[in-house]
């Protein structure tokens, strides 16, 4: 029979049962199309592949197809339940032909009931791929397997479009890291972009909690743990490409708080070329680099998030760490150096990070770098070491070399014991670098060519922020390359207070003040607003961003024993070239 012959026999039923039932054709006929779609589309395929249409089986698509139009006449003959029947026969006849089927066919190609199962996972496998097409941000499981997104009728999805939208948007802002913290009912959210932060809209307690669980479960933190510091990582793929984000929580009485580090091992690995060090603060340090003066203590310094690590990690750079033994110890391991011995420290173990340190150092290293000198008795450690032809890098999470110094006298015990071995204290600033995209170059006025050390008369171009850049249509428009705030990249500026005999004797008494006016009068000593206006001159950054910069307080010159309240420190000029 053809299939012109099959189609003309079935509407010539349908139309004499129309006569009868207005419905039960049409719930007949709906029963009849996905059978047919499984003879042509699946069967047809599977009889073909193992040959069964040959050696006189060619009557399988066209008996099969018979038989569905024999179940859609009988159908339409039984009142109202005729589609049922219809279902009946034709489930009858595909169980049938499974049965033959399964004869003819080579063993282990039986179908199995346990296929509706891979089928289903299909399905769901699918799916899970169409929700991930339509996420903006997807989560991965390892190096590259999705995480699953939640669909449309999942209660997380509204939690995981929360995720999309504190991580995407930061990313497309070039955030460096996101801030996520409780507080007074409600969850804040702020980028930090170019080492300024920017508040996004909060989220509600109930949803930043979720979403704040959510993370931490891709990131493979304990979800329950809400007071305990966690650190863990997870990468996501975007429209911008991929990221790995660094997932650190902590716990208060406030509640939950969450920082979110996007590529943080890009931004830790810098050269120490590129730290932004001036040929005046190079020739400061160069007598440390390699015996024999490689020895002593030099402290590091700079405002919590400001690059102390990634400065710290620069400084080790400067010593080979295949012909000399260079070992740290840290609270947190940010980043695997080549070559150094590095080893976090375990507060579950007996030995406290003193005792620690004290270990590492007693095995003769040529240099050390310690995270920070938090537990009392490290810095006395450091102290007593000084002398052992060890150069020890000590990290100092303060904003300016008197408050370092101040920090370290306290953590030491003694003025006295302090000043030993202090070889130099290097202090940093970010500034923001003028965007490449936008920048306005102009001339200076007399006001700022004085502020710069030029000579009189002399003008120069400086670099100035726009944010804005000129369309086709001759409009004002945002720059897209930095989002319109006139600013791409940080670079970062210096004060490297270097220590003599003298100094050292100064700073025993506990004068810090005097230890750095002597510093600064007699061996040659830049200050930090001078590097920053260094800076300027050489179009690396703005004097806008400079006056930013150095607009909020900063110590004044302590008294002897310790550092004095803050206050404004003017932008003094730079050293004239």
């Amino acid at each position: 029979m053809s299939l012109t012959t099959m189609t003309t026999a079935l509407l010539a039923v349908g139309d004499a049962a129309i006569l009868l039932n207005p419905v039960t054709p049409v719930l007949t006929l709906a029963v009849y199309a996905p059978y047919a779609w499984v003879i042509s589309s699946k069967i047809e395929k599977d009889a073909t592949a193992y040959n069964l249409t040959r050696g006189g089986y060619g009557w399988i698509n066209p008996g099969l197809l018979t038989g569905g139009i024999v179940a859609v006449a009988v159908g339409l003959l039984v009142p109202f339940a005729g589609w049922l029947v219809t279902l009946l026969i034709e489930a009858g006849i595909l169980v049938g032909y499974w049965k033959w089927r399964d004869k003819q066919v080579p063993p282990g190609k039986q179908f199995q009931l346990s296929m509706l199962s891979t089928l289903r996972d299909k399905a769901e496998e699918r799916k899970a791929q169409k929700n991930a097409a339509a996420a903006n941000i997807v989560f991965l499981v390892g190096r590259s397997e999705k995480a699953t997104v939640p669909g449309k009728d999942d209660p997380m999805l509204e939690v995981h479009q929360a995720a999309e939208r504190v991580i995407g948007e930061a990313i497309a802002a070039r955030a460096s890291r996101t801030e996520i913290r409780s507080r007074d009912g409600s969850v804040i959210v702020a980028d930090v972009i170019d080492a300024i932060p920017t508040k996004r809209d909060a989220l509600t307690a109930e949803l930043g909690g979720k979403m704040m669980d959510y993370i931490k479960n891709h990131a493979g933190l304990d979800v329950n743990e809400r007071r305990r510091r966690q650190v863990g990582k997870v990468t996501v793929q975007t429209s911008l490409g991929s990221k790995e984000l660094t997932v650190t929580t902590t716990g208060s009485t406030a509640g939950q708080s969450m920082r979110i580090d996007f590529n943080r091992d890009e931004q830790l690995k810098r050269d120490f070329a590129d730290l932004g060090f001036t040929k005046q603060h190079l020739a400061l340090l160069e007598p440390t680099r390699d015996l024999p003066g490689r020895e002593g203590i030099i402290l590091l310094c700079a405002p919590s998030g400001f690059g102390l690590t990634t400065m710290a990690y620069a400084m080790l750079s400067r010593h080979d760490a295949f012909t000399s033994s260079v070992k740290t110890l840290e609270r947190s391991l940010d980043l695997r150096l080549d070559g150094v011995d590095q080893l976090q420290f375990d507060p579950t173990t007996q030995s406290d990070f003193a005792t620690t340190l004290r270990s590492i150092i007693r095995r003769g290293p040529d240099v050390v770098y310690t995270s920070d000198v938090a537990d009392s008795g490290t810095a006395k450690v450091i102290s007593d070491a000084s002398g052992n032809q060890v150069l020890t890098y000590v990290g100092i999470p303060v904003d300016g070399v008197q408050l370092a110094l101040a920090q370290w006298i306290k953590s030491v015990g003694s003025a006295g014991d302090a000043a030993r071995g202090v070889k130099a204290v290097v202090a940093q600033r970010l500034l923001r670098v003028p965007c490449p995209a936008c920048k306005i170059m102009g001339p200076c006025s007399a006001e700022q060519a004085k502020r710069l050390g030029l000579p009189a008369g002399k003008t120069i171009q400086l670099a100035r922020a726009s944010g804005k850049v000129i369309a086709k249509n001759g409009r004002e428009e945002a720059c897209e390359v930095c989002g319109g705030s006139g600013y791409f990249g940080l670079i970062g500026v210096h004060e490297v207070m270097p220590f003599d005999d003298e100094a050292r004797k100064i700073l025993s008494r506990g004068d810090i003040a005097g230890a750095y006016q002597h510093a600064r009068r007699n061996l040659r000593m830049m200050l930090m607003q001078e590097s920053a206006l260094l800076a300027v001159r050489d179009g690396r950054t703005t004097i806008e961003d400079v006056a930013r910069a150095f607009a909020s307080t900063r110590p004044a010159a302590p008294a002897a024993g310790g550092a004095t309240s803050a206050a404004p420190a003017p932008v003094k000029p730079a050293p004239k070239p």
